[in-house]
């Protein structure tokens, strides 16, 4: 898990160790997209010093459910999802104990995604095989039994469980997957601070901690002064980017003063309905809207896209009972 140049490194390190399979990998160059399927695939199994071959390829091929006609055609004349199944078909048929394979699900719709995922979990827990694969998308770490090692610039930050790796993040990409912003902190007195004296929270913990908080943790609107606000924690933010995330449109802020306030990443609208847990105005105010999470930034979607957009001013005030703390050590 984590960012694909420092994950692609991991992956080809243990290829290069002795009785571990390379992972299949497209060749290079303008013209990959003409070769020839069965060339590409005779030349990975000589490499990967595949015992037998082309018995070995047609076996995984049928367990993979890839047509043999596809071993005829070029490169650029398949989609995505017969890729991902000839990449996982060749590492399987290369025989070795253990495979490696880079990204290997990436741009396969979801519904082969599923399958083609779970088939190679049941045939590598049937035949006791091991498999070291890497990949940015937190569904295809459902199938990572063994265990899942986080990497941020070439580091190793986070080594356990898919639930251990997620829930209490060290990293930018796991923070990214379960949809949290992740501080570096501080625990002392009973106390913990993040950096802003008006959001902090009491804790048991002592020293250094990660502290998290959800991209619904906190209420935003264009009025310092709305009712919606209970307490006096509120503080001034720019708008400095705006993105889609799934069916949610998300801002990202930076405070107008570092000491006063926090970078965060905050959920504006979710167009697959409202989360009932965020706090919304009271009955006086305008009801909240389809998708509307923060009624002070507009009554509506359309109100929100014309309200809201990179450069605008905002005040934030942050429900500090969401805030999760655990150490580094």
């Amino acid at each position: 898990m984590g960012s694909t140049d420092s994950t692609t490194e991991v992956v080809l390190s243990v290829a290069a160790l002795t009785d571990v399979a390379p992972p299949p990998q497209i060749p290079t160059g303008y013209r990959s997209g003409r070769l020839r399927v069965r060339k590409w695939v005779r030349s990975y199994l000589r490499n990967a010093d595949a015992g037998s071959g082309e018995a070995a390829l047609a076996q995984a091929c049928a367990e993979f459910g890839i047509r043999p006609e596809i071993l005829s055609r070029r490169i650029g004349e398949l989609d995505s999802s017969e890729i991902a199944k000839l990449t996982v078909a060749l590492a399987w048929a290369s025989g070795s104990k253990w495979l490696t394979l880079i990204d290997p699900f990436a741009s396969v719709p979801g519904h082969v995604r599923t399958g083609l995922r779970n088939r190679l979990a049941d045939l590598v827990a049937a035949e006791s095989r091991g498999v070291v694969f890497s990949s940015n998308t937190l569904t295809d770490f459902t199938v990572a039994d063994a265990g899942v090692a986080n990497i941020e610039k070439g580091e190793l930050v986070a080594l356990g469980t898919l639930e251990q790796v997620v829930t209490e993040p060290r990293g930018s990409l796991p923070a990214e997957l379960s949809g949290v912003n992740v501080y570096s902190g501080l625990a002392r007195r009973g106390w913990l601070s993040i950096g802003h004296s008006a959001v902090k929270a009491r804790t048991e913990l002592d020293g250094k901690v990660f502290v998290t908080l959800g991209w619904r943790s906190a209420l935003l609107s264009l009025d310092e002064h709305d009712e919606a606000f209970t307490s006096a924690t509120v503080f001034e933010a720019i708008v400095i980017g705006l993105r889609d995330r799934g069916s949610c449109i998300q801002a990202k802020l930076s405070p107008v003063d570092t000491e006063m306030g926090l970078a965060l990443d905050v959920d504006l609208a979710d167009l697959a309905g409202v989360d009932g847990a965020v706090r919304t105005a009271p009955e006086s105010s305008s009801p909240r809207g389809f998708g509307v999470l923060h009624p002070g930034l507009g009554a509506s979607i359309s109100d929100l896209r014309a309200n809201v957009k990179v450069g605008t001013h905002v005040f934030a005030e942050v429900d500090t009972s969401q805030l999760h703390a655990y150490s580094v050590e």
